[in-house]
Formats: C-alpha cells, structure tokens, sequence
C-alpha cells in the first residue's frame, strides 16, 4: 500500500448513529460501512496493510488530496496546505460527500462505497404514505433531542454557544440547546454602525436569550474591521461566491468574539442546513442590483440542488476552526425527515413557520414565529445596513472575491473555475495504482 500524509489537523468530528457518536475506532478499515452514520466526519484511518478514507453524507466535513513524490498520497482539510506542500491548485481533488474508500491487501484490493441515501435526490411531489406535517415534524424534534443528549452525555463539562440570530431556525437550536446542556452562551453578530442603534438581529437575539434564562456574548464590530477576516474566510470556507463569503465573514466575527472568552471547552452550535432542506433562500435587491441569485427550479429540484451544494459550503466548519472552536449543525441528523416534505409543501409561503411549530411549539417564542425572515448578512431591514453592502460598497464583489482567493492559492482564474463549478468541488477517488 502507498503511504498516506495528512497536512494538518481534521476538522472535529460529530457523527451519530442513530443511538450514541461515533468514536475514532469506528472508522477503521476492517469495521462495517456505516450506512446509518449522521452528522459530520471527515476520516483517514490507516495501519501498516489497510486504510479507509471517508465523508459524511452530506460533505459537511471536507476532505482534499493529490498524489505526491514516490506515490504518496497526500490528504487535508484544506487545500490552501497542499498548495502550500508545493502542489497545484489544479492538481487537488475533493474525496467526494458520502465516499468510504477501503484499501485492503490481496486480490480485492480497494473498494469505495456511497453512504448517501438515494432517495435524496428524489423530488417529493406527493406526501409519502401516512406522513403528516406533525409526524414529520416529531421525527425532526426526536432526532435534534437524542443527537443533543448524545453530545451532551459525551462532552459534560462543555460551554455551549448556540449563534442566535433571532430567525426560526437558530431559535429553535438556542430552545434546544438551553435543554440539554447546563452552561449554554447565546452569541450574536452586529455591526456598529455609528448613530444608527442594534439591528434588529441583535435585537431579537437579546430578548430571545432574556426569555430563554441564558447571557447573551454580543460580537460586534465595525465595517473595517470586519474585512480583516476576508482572507481567513476564503481560506477556510474554500469559496468565494459572494454568498458565503458574506455569511462567512458573519461566522469569523462570531467565533472570535467565543475563543476570546477562553472557554475551557466551547463547542457551538448553529441552525444552519434547515434552509437547504426547506430551499428557502431567496435573492437580494441592493442599490439595484441582485444578488445571491439562484437557479430557477422547482422547490424540490432547488432543495436537491443546495443540498448538494453542501459538498462545497464551508462557511461554518471551516470559519470556526480557524479559531480552534469545534462547531455542530443539528439539523444534520434530521435531514432524512425533512426531504420527505414534498414539493406541495414547500411551496406553501408560511411552509418554515409550519414546520417549526411542529417541531418546537412553544419552546420558541410567538414573536419568533411571527418575523419576517431576514438574512445574517444583511441584519434588518435598513438599506446599506450589513454585510452584504459593506464588502459592496469597497469593491470586494464575487469578481474580487474570486479573484483573491486565486491569488491566495497560487492558482490562475482558469484553475479556480475548474476547481469548482456548478457548486461542487472537482472530485475524485484515488484509483487503486494511486493509494
């Protein structure tokens, strides 16, 4: 077998089987592919005859490699270490989400195996069988409690910080959270914005953490200091579409604002992926321009879409890595009971507020409930008032963006486009003469 280098540390892993997290030794090369595995991993496991290279189903955890001098395999986290090991962008492949690669002595040689369920390319155009909002819905609220117990019976001593914008999806999570953990920490993102007062993020964030009995770490910060974190969100987030790099930027204030407090054990949580599986995202209007466009699909064919599109979404692993702080995504484990909503559903205008209520009922408040969805990056309604408009208004748009992380890659435009296109990294399987 060709030897294997890893470059750096994995990002932490919080996979579940349905009943308890897996441990390291669940991934070795001789143990049964965990069909059932949940939740974000990403694993190179190896003994002196055998190895096993693996990503969770949804790609949450990312996972690169090049083959090297004397047919090494080199694999990271992050491709910006193998372009820094001396290898070209243009070289690099991501393990493709869901991918178990085994690489066994004898005839059999290597085998790789898909842990993505095929049922979650299918567009749901009726509902399935008895399936009901509610049951749905106490599928999802089942699967958050006995994933949160796991992770709390795991990590006792742990300082949870759930990110609370004041939206459905990160309520529900803080809601949770404050139930399962004893030492919980809301933390919200805002501007200053001289003479103009708190969003209204922050302002729902500040009587959502009051209600729910739990302090509020409030990460502030002027526009300029914002987008001194840019190059680290390129980096670590391995995008450069403007979306998510403004939510990245977002999650870098965050998670700075959390490692300075010198928790002794953080792990935040967000309510992130509960828009992929609803496709609600929608375009934004900013001095008469559109941004965050999406393709024009079916509420089903677009949540297939996006949810692919996880493979490429780093935003949140990557950001708050950076800072040395492991993160969690809850809705992760309950992402099979969601993309049984049919398309009939999605389409419904109040199709969230729905579904959160089954899921949650009053452990969220009524005027959660009754607010209009606004986006991290733009913080409220005011015109000029977040993110989105502060990278703008200085230039750094999705040319400038791609641009820069090109150049912080060593790479030619050419290479970056090719790197990643329609959403999805260029990937790969390292053939059986490669590992």
């Amino acid at each position: 077998m060709n030897p294997l280098r890893t470059l750096g540390d994995l990002d932490a892993p919080f996979a579940w089987n349905g009943r308890r997290l897996y441990r390291a030794e669940d991934f070795a090369p001789d143990t049964p592919v965990p069909f059932e595995l949940r939740g974000a991993v990403a694993s190179v496991t190896s003994t002196r005859s055998e190895a096993r290279l693996m990503r969770d189903p949804l790609g949450l955890n990312k996972l690169f490699w090049v083959l090297g001098a004397s047919h090494t395999l080199f694999l990271s986290a992050r491709p910006k270490r193998l372009v820094a090991e001396g290898f070209a962008l243009k070289e690099i492949r991501a393990i493709p989400r869901g991918c178990v690669l085994d690489r066994r002595p004898g005839a059999a040689g290597s085998s790789s195996s898909s842990i993505v369920p095929k049922q979650w390319q299918e567009a749901r155009a009726e509902w399935a069988g008895t399936a009901s909002i509610n049951n749905i819905g106490t599928r999802i609220r089942c699967n958050l409690d006995w994933y949160l117990d796991a992770i709390a019976a795991a990590h006792p001593a742990a300082r949870a910080f759930v990110c609370c914008s004041g939206g459905l999806d990160s309520s529900g999570i803080a809601a949770l959270v404050a139930r399962h953990f004893s030492d919980v920490v809301g933390v919200s993102f805002d501007l200053d914005r001289r003479g103009c007062g708190a969003s209204e993020d922050r302002a729902m964030a500040e009587r959502l953490c009051h209600d729910l009995g739990i302090p509020l770490l409030k990460a502030t910060v002027r526009p300029e200091r914002l987008l001194d974190h840019l190059d680290t969100v390129l980096v670590e987030g391995i995008d450069w579409r403007d979306f998510n790099v403004h939510a990245g930027l977002v999650n870098a204030v965050l998670a700075e604002a959390v490692a300075a407090t010198k928790a002794r054990e953080p792990i935040v949580f967000t309510g992130d992926l509960a828009n992929e599986f609803l496709a609600d995202y929608h375009e934004e209007k900013y001095q008469g321009e559109t941004y965050y466009r999406l393709p024009r699909l079916s509420p089903g064919a677009l949540r297939a879409s996006l949810v692919r599109g996880l493979d490429t979404s780093n935003r949140e692993v990557g950001v708050f890595a950076a800072w040395g702080l492991p993160i969690v995504q809850p809705y992760a484990v309950a992402v099979d009971a969601y993309l049984d909503l049919p398309n009939s559903f999605l389409r419904l205008p109040d199709a969230k507020q729905q579904l959160c209520r089954s899921v949650f009922g009053d452990l969220v408040p009524s005027y959660v409930y009754e607010r209009p969805k606004v986006r991290a990056q733009i913080g409220d309604a005011k015109a000029g008032a977040g993110v989105l408009a502060t990278c703008v208004d200085r230039g750094f748009d999705q040319e400038w963006l791609r641009g820069r992380f090109a150049l912080l890659h060593d790479a030619n435009p050419g290479d970056v486009e090719r790197f990643m296109r329609g959403g999805r990294y260029r990937a790969a399987v390292p053939t059986r003469e490669e590992w």
